[in-house]
């Protein structure tokens, strides 16, 4: 058994319009996070590597031990002592004990001398901000704090690797991003897989980033490159860009009636062959309404959504930031021109060329 090998997985769990089938390698002290639209098996994936969910086929090994297999030999290991802990949306603290009582019980389950997994309790409790909260009952505690307890208590009992189930859902936006940077800096060292719906946890907490759809891994790598160049609509959204789709053609991207040059030399190479499927991604922040000219598209206004800082007018050829005096009298079903500087297009490649109103 090696540390050396982190988290080594494949998850095959049947449901009933399709089967979770994932895999994935997590590199010990490496945070990969796990994102797709609702349904599509993330927390799935978690109960299944927690022990919590049985496997329909496939393989779990944690530091190089095999924790859960269906093949012969069969392995199934209880998840008490698989050396992994599952954190998600509630922190599910014991009511009846203290805060120090809370965070002590996994060292104490395991064998700790009490004092000795007191003392350790009491520095959990000091490393997430929560100094001088040992004797508090849980109820006396904010959403935050509970969920500051929660991270100690998990921590606390040296797990080989930590499963994060959107722990900061329920959370106001200041708080949240409270306990994201005090996770941050805690599980610097720890395998950790963090299911999360915002991007904003991904880039703060991971490495890497697998996407999900229907139970299966569509998009992985580094967190600011699957961002960057987003290969389904999913993608697209949680990264808050466009992504219109389309082929390559003379060096630029049409589809229909639009065409788009980018200034990027590795987006020329991808268009460089005609009729390659490819996909413009900028964002709706660079979008100009513009009047009639070269690479300018005329659009219609599908929906109007208010922003903080204007509003968000979505078209059938793509979203464009306005100001409320730019978007003054705009209605849905009324025509637009836009434009976007080829300094600001990227073009990635996709596996099917479909029209600009289905990206």
């Amino acid at each position: 058994m090696s540390r050396a090998d982190g988290l080594r997985a494949h998850v095959v769990v049947p449901r009933e319009h399709f089967s979770v089938d994932v895999s994935l390698h997590v590199e010990p002290g490496e945070t990969v996070a796990v994102m797709g639209p609702s349904g599509a098996g993330k927390s799935t994936l978690l109960q299944a590597l927690a022990g919590l969910e049985p496997l329909g086929a496939g393989e779990i090994a944690v530091e190089g031990r095999v924790v859960d297999r269906v093949a012969a030999p069969r392995v199934r290991t209880d998840p008490m002592r698989r050396g992994v802990v599952l954190l998600g949306q509630k922190p599910r603290l014991f009511p009846h004990l203290s805060v120090r009582e809370n965070v002590a019980f996994g060292p104490r389950a395991a064998g700790v001398e009490v004092r000795a997994a007191r003392a350790g309790a009491d520095d959990w409790l000091a490393r997430v901000g929560l100094p001088g909260s040992a004797e508090r009952m849980p109820h006396e505690l904010s959403g935050g704090e509970q969920q500051r307890v929660a991270v100690a208590r998990a921590l606390a009992a040296s797990p080989r690797v930590v499963l994060l189930d959107e722990p900061l859902v329920a959370l106001d936006p200041e708080t949240a991003g409270d306990i994201r940077r005090m996770l941050r800096d805690q599980l610097v060292s720890t395998t950790t897989v963090a299911v999360t719906h915002d991007a904003a946890d991904a880039v703060a907490l991971a490495d890497r980033l697998l996407v999900v759809e229907e139970g299966r891994v569509t998009q992985a790598g580094a967190v600011r490159e699957v961002l960057a160049a987003p290969a389904s609509g999913f993608v697209a959204s949680i990264a808050g860009v466009n992504r219109l789709v389309g082929v390559a053609s003379g060096g630029a991207w049409r589809s229909r009636d639009v065409l788009l040059t980018s200034a990027d030399p590795a987006s020329r190479a991808l268009a460089a062959t005609d009729g390659a499927a490819l996909a413009a991604v900028f964002r709706p922040g660079d979008v100009r309404v513009a009047e009639a000219g070269a690479e300018s598209w005329t659009a219609a206004v599908t929906r109007i959504e208010p922003t903080l800082g204007g509003v968000r007018v979505h078209t059938d050829a793509g979203e464009v930031d306005l100001s409320l005096d730019a978007a003054a009298g705009l209605a849905v079903g009324d025509r637009i021109r836009l434009r976007v500087d080829p300094g600001l297009v990227r073009f990635v490649g996709v596996g099917v060329g479909v029209g600009v109103g289905d990206a």
